[in-house]
């Protein structure tokens, strides 16, 4: 192998692994949003309730 073609198939490995890390921090990104928003909307219910059950006990 010609160094010159090493230095190409090694440039190749490491865009493939940027690459990669790149979608596995925007998954994770994703998925970060996703528990954030599942966490607002389960106090958005509780304060709900909490609501409900003030209005039905007066």
């Amino acid at each position: 192998m010609q160094p010159k073609e090493w230095q190409e198939e090694n440039y190749n490995d490491i865009d493939d692994y940027f690459d990669s890390q790149k979608k596995k921090n925007s998954k994770q990104s994703k998925r970060k949003w996703r528990e954030i928003e599942a966490f607002k909307e389960q106090k958005r219910m509780q304060r709900e309730i909490a609501a409900f059950d003030d209005y039905v006990m007066h």
